[in-house]
């Protein structure tokens, strides 16, 4: 079935909706339709159930929402740059240079807009060292990203690790640890109204952006014969690659795996075509993030689970299997 990217679009918008109508009712205290038509309608009725839909469940499933689509559609531009199926903010350390920066925001004591922009800063930072490692006369082979990758974000990882031990504020520390855990306990509206337009803003971009990704898919010598300005759209498609990962970061700490499982489903439902395959990574990001937040907060309540271990406990087996697919192809990513 072939659909008009329009389509696609105005589908997974849908989806999206439906879901978190339905993550509403979800959580340790039940809450019936009805009430929460009445919470979203301002009409009376348990000023209990108002305040648990519109100040706790909305703004978390409006932020699950945000950071699925960010790290999908970061991911799928990812993979069309380095045309690499294993290239994600995870694996090519991205997400763990973008949580450094994060992290180093909270210790200095940064504002909420502050940590972000640092966030962003150590992402492009920590993406340009693993491009500048492994680039060779013919391109980025994968092989070489991934070991990359893999070294910087280990690298990130032990610049964190000297961040907390550096802090002595107990308080401070906690948050710290929440944010590289991963998770939504502590989504407000406050940054939600500056995160969700930007991310949305980023992927519109992305989409204006279409054609450039499938140009650079047949890869950059092909996409330069072609007329593709690669010297410019490379780094464009980098720098939304990065401000999307930094904005999921900013408020969900360090999410695994979502990146690189996103697109790949995306493909196999849409095709390749970037028109249609980056909304759907986006769309099909939220609701996978939507999801796992439902069963992080519900599996063992009233406590919760942290996101980001469930994320991996899903996006490990994945890759291996990914990693056999690739072997069984003769080793070409």
């Amino acid at each position: 079935m072939r659909l008009h990217p329009a389509s696609v679009i105005l589908l997974g918008l849908a989806l999206c909706a439906l879901a978190l109508l339905a993550s509403l009712a979800v959580g340790v205290i039940r809450v019936p339709l009805a009430e929460i038509a009445g919470a979203l309608g301002g009409r009376g009725g348990d000023s209990m159930a108002r305040t648990l839909v519109l100040e706790m469940r909305l703004p978390r499933g409006v932020g699950a929402l945000c950071v699925g689509a960010a790290l999908g559609a970061a991911g799928c531009l990812l993979q069309a740059l380095l045309r690499d199926p294993l290239a994600s903010p995870t694996m090519i350390g991205t997400a763990q240079a973008s949580g450094f920066g994060r992290v180093l925001g909270v210790y200095l004591g940064f504002s909420f807009g502050g940590s972000v922009l640092l966030s962003f800063v150590m992402a492009a930072a920590g993406t340009l060292l693993v491009l500048a490692v492994s680039r060779s006369r013919r391109g980025f082979p994968s092989q070489i990203v991934l070991l990359c990758g893999i070294n910087v974000g280990l690298f990130f990882a032990a610049l964190i690790g000297l961040v907390q031990y550096a802090s002595r504020d107990e308080g401070q520390l906690s948050r710290m640890v929440l944010l590289l855990l991963g998770g939504l306990w502590q989504v407000t509206w406050e940054p939600l109204q500056f995160i969700a337009p930007l991310t949305l803003a980023c992927i519109a971009l992305g989409l204006l952006g279409a054609r450039r990704l499938d140009l650079f898919s047949l890869g950059e010598e092909s996409a330069g014969r072609l007329g593709l300005a690669t010297r410019r759209a490379g780094p464009a498609i980098l720098a939304l690659a990065c401000l999307l990962t930094s904005l999921a970061v900013s408020i969900a700490g360090v999410i695994a795996f979502v990146g690189l499982i996103v697109p790949h489903a995306a493909r196999r439902i849409v095709g390749p075509a970037h028109e249609k395959l980056l909304p759907a990574s986006a769309a099909l990001g939220g609701l996978l993030v939507l999801g796992v937040d439902c069963i992080a907060r519900t599996v063992v309540a009233p406590n919760e689970l942290p996101l980001g271990v469930l994320t991996s406990l899903v996006g490990v087996p994945f890759f291996l299997y990914l990693l056999r697919a690739i072997a069984r192809r003769g080793g070409a990513a």
